[in-house]
């Protein structure tokens, strides 16, 4: 097999940058159980400039839709208004990646807007799904939080923090994707 080598140390570079993010928001979630807001808002401004200029523009579309349905305050209804505007980008949408990205955005938006997540939490997983541009990678985040579920039931403790299972999540989608 092949390495292309131009491309390894900016591999390495970017591997490094997210590992340290999510690193960073796992440490904070543990100690302090909150993300600072800077750890969330920046890398999503970045990664939603970086996935619009890779042109995936319709996933961009749905977080700043997503968040102007989040901040309107007399809006009753939240979830239908943005499954409403989710269904109609998929028209659009052309590539796999794009739709599992849509159906992803919406439906980690939507718990958040039910108070079943944290913010913190749904930023960064829009985020990563932002910068990958598929949203099949929340399947091994996925598969880690239920397996960090069991083990905080086990323990007996009420909240887990979920980041740990972002973060191992998006390693083992990091290793899959390299192994093809």
């Amino acid at each position: 097999m092949e390495m292309n080598l131009e491309l390894f140390p900016l591999q390495i570079i970017s591997g490094t940058l997210l590992f340290t993010w999510l690193s960073a928001c796992m440490v904070f979630d543990l100690r302090f159980r909150q993300v600072p807001t800077v750890l969330t808002l920046v890398p999503l401004a970045l990664a939603a400039v970086w996935r619009f200029f890779l042109g995936g523009w319709v996933l961009v579309l749905l977080v700043a839709a997503l968040i102007l349905i989040s901040d309107i305050p007399s809006m009753k209804w939240p979830i239908p208004l943005a499954t409403l505007t989710a269904l109609s980008l998929l028209f659009v949408s052309g590539k796999a990646e794009t739709v599992y990205g849509i159906m992803d955005i919406a439906a980690i938006w939507g718990i958040w807007e039910l108070k079943t997540t944290g913010g913190a939490d749904a930023k960064i997983i829009i985020t990563l799904v932002l910068l990958f541009g598929n949203g099949l990678l929340n399947v091994p985040i996925l598969l880690a939080g239920g397996v960090q579920g069991l083990i905080g039931l086990v323990a007996r403790r009420k909240a887990i923090p979920y980041t740990v299972s972002i973060t191992l999540g998006t390693v083992a989608w990091l290793w899959m994707v390299a192994a093809h």
